[in-house]
């Protein structure tokens, strides 16, 4: 009966720790499976959140690739792409970069305002004075008198402003004795029959080109036999190194 007892105990014993070893397997083979599972979803998650990584850096690319490029000025494109529109009617030409625009309220007379102001032009002398240059020459020819010793048998006395240029280039120096008339301030000349005389009445530049209005009379005993207005005005000439006064009108 004792015998009967102990092999009992050491089979359930041994049952023990059969199913003890059975279940020592079973939570090894779980904690296995479980870790792998773990590191599993980690590299999962990992691989996930880097191909998002690489998506989301690749989106702005594609999306700066479909934007338009910003537009960036050629600096080997000709002059004529890179400059401003012109007004309408104008023709683009080469040199043409001086604008004067509308008369301003201040400069007088308005007869001395260049015509073609509109558009822009090479150079101050392209400047265009028609109705101006017309009342000179309607002055010119008023003063004509009859010579027997002159080239076509006429002069001008409207021409005899070489009397008051004592040396130098009279071209040279008669503008800049016009031009240093303070206004109200007049010079003349008596000629053959007409006597003239020149008053300076303004100061009015045409756009950056500082110029001075004059007042031309021509009279004969004292009556006027006619008059215009004239300018002088400071540019550079053609072939002039610097700015010098010259006789517009």
């Amino acid at each position: 009966m004792k015998t009967l007892k102990m092999l009992m105990l050491a089979g359930a014993c041994l049952s023990a720790g059969s199913q003890a070893q059975s279940l020592g397997d079973f939570l090894k083979s779980s904690a296995t499976e479980a870790a792998r599972k773990v590191v599993s979803g980690k590299l999962e998650q990992a691989l996930t959140g880097a191909v998002g990584q690489a998506a989301g850096a690749a989106a702005p690319q594609a999306a700066e690739a479909d934007q338009p490029a910003a537009a960036t000025p050629d600096p080997g494109a000709p002059a004529a792409a890179r400059a401003p529109a012109l007004p309408g009617g104008c023709k683009r030409m080469k040199g043409a970069n001086l604008m004067v625009g509308p008369r301003p309220e201040s400069f007088q007379p308005a007869s001395l305002w260049p015509e073609n102001t509109a558009c822009p032009v090479g150079s101050f002398m392209d400047l265009k004075f028609e109705q101006a240059r017309a009342a000179k020459t309607a002055f010119r020819e008023a003063s004509k008198i009859r010579c027997n010793d002159c080239e076509g048998g006429y002069a001008f006395d409207a021409w005899g402003g070489r009397s008051l240029v004592r040396s130098g280039d009279y071209s040279k120096e008669f503008p800049k004795l016009l031009a240093a008339l303070k206004e109200g301030e007049s010079v003349g000349w008596k000629g053959n029959k007409y006597h003239v005389s020149i008053t300076a009445t303004g100061a009015h530049p045409i756009g950056d080109t500082p110029c001075r209005q004059l007042h031309y009379v021509l009279k004969d005993a004292g009556r006027t036999v006619s008059e215009y207005d004239g300018m002088v005005c400071q540019y550079k000439g053609y072939y002039a190194a610097n700015p010098s006064w010259n006789e517009v009108l």
